[in-house]
């Protein structure tokens, strides 16, 4: 069953202001935690949320802990006149992003992560989210115990400062996700989190981390599909774009599709696992069968809700078991995000 939000509006509050609705943030706090709990998100829509600071204040009126520490994978931008906003992502439109827990690889990974709609695009661009908790449960018992039993491993390859290639699919270089050349700094930040460094030749880093496949909610209790398989799977987008492509029905949808089609395959046979941008196999260093990926993915999509957003949208995601992603869009669209402890 899609993982549909709990959804409060201006007539529940009997007022539009981002003043008022910061009010009754503040005084049902415990609430809104309860059907954050339940439900996995809350959606604010038809308030005059109209500045990245209205969405600051009401992120931090919810959950004081915000964080702008980013050891994730999409290229961010933080936002002007703004502590603890973000650019959602900057890659490029037509790029989906697949279904992902925020830095679900790391141990002290948000608890939760907040969106705002400061454009609404005018075609696709939505973010669609999946209930993991659900996927947990309907997974079937054979590959549920496979990835129970041995864990994944994700391993991450970034550029030297400076060797950036005209290539969408490798990932930013490391001194722009760690804002620094100093290599100590990246050990020291690493190991903080579980991650392996590799320092490659030519400066280039690779990062390695391993865990379980699955997360117990720390309130419910309840298990929860937690890691990033299909983004770093390098059959992933394929299957991915195969189902953005029958559910856009664009001429530009299926050529792209049809591209990452060629692109898999060929990749297949002229790339080493360990050498993509980014890759994922059970923890044991064994691959993942691709059917195993396909079937976790038309799991994802059976329990996904797809928010088509409006300007000045406001959605709360427990980050520990519901995911999110985005669909291609067209036009202007900027989406920001916040995330806390």
């Amino acid at each position: 069953m899609p993982a549909s939000p709990s959804i409060i509006t201006p007539n529940d509050l009997q007022s539009n202001q981002v003043n008022t609705l910061q009010q009754y943030i503040h005084q049902n706090h415990e609430k809104l935690e309860q059907a954050l709990l339940e439900q996995g998100a809350i959606l604010f829509r038809g308030f005059d949320v109209f500045k990245p600071q209205d969405f600051e204040l009401l992120a931090k009126t919810f959950d004081s802990h915000l964080k702008n520490n980013y050891l994730g994978t999409s290229p961010r931008n933080i936002v002007a006149g703004t502590e603890y906003v973000f650019s959602a992502s900057e890659l490029p439109n037509y790029y989906p992003i697949m279904q992902h827990c925020e830095m679900s690889f790391l141990p002290t990974c948000p608890r939760r992560i907040m969106f705002y709609c400061f454009v609404a695009p005018s075609f696709g661009g939505e973010t669609p989210i999946s209930d993991f908790r659900a996927v947990a449960e309907q997974m079937n018992p054979r590959i549920k115990d496979d990835f129970q039993k041995k864990g994944i491993k994700v391993i991450r390859n970034y550029c030297a400062p400076g060797q950036e290639k005209n290539n969408s699919f490798q990932l930013k270089p490391w001194v722009d996700m760690f804002h620094t050349e100093d290599k100590s700094v990246v050990e020291k930040q690493c190991a903080e989190n579980n991650i392996e460094v590799q320092w490659l030749p030519g400066d280039a880093l690779r990062l390695v981390s391993t865990q379980p496949a699955f997360k117990m909610h720390p309130q419910s209790g309840k298990e929860v599909w937690f890691n990033h398989l299909q983004v770093f799977h390098a059959a992933g987008a394929a299957i991915e774009y195969a189902k953005i492509a029958k559910r856009q029905m664009t001429l530009d949808a299926w050529k792209i599709n049809l591209y990452l089609q060629a692109v898999t395959f060929v990749k297949r046979f002229t790339e080493k696992p360990i050498e993509r941008a980014m890759h994922i196999c059970y923890a044991d260093n064994t691959e993942i069968p691709i059917a195993h990926i396909r079937h976790v993915q038309d799991l994802i999509w059976e329990n996904m809700y797809f928010l088509k957003w409006q300007k000045g949208d406001v959605i709360f995601i427990d980050n520990f078991a519901i995911s999110h992603g985005r669909m291609p869009y067209q036009g202007a669209r900027n989406i920001m995000v916040s995330w806390t402890s």
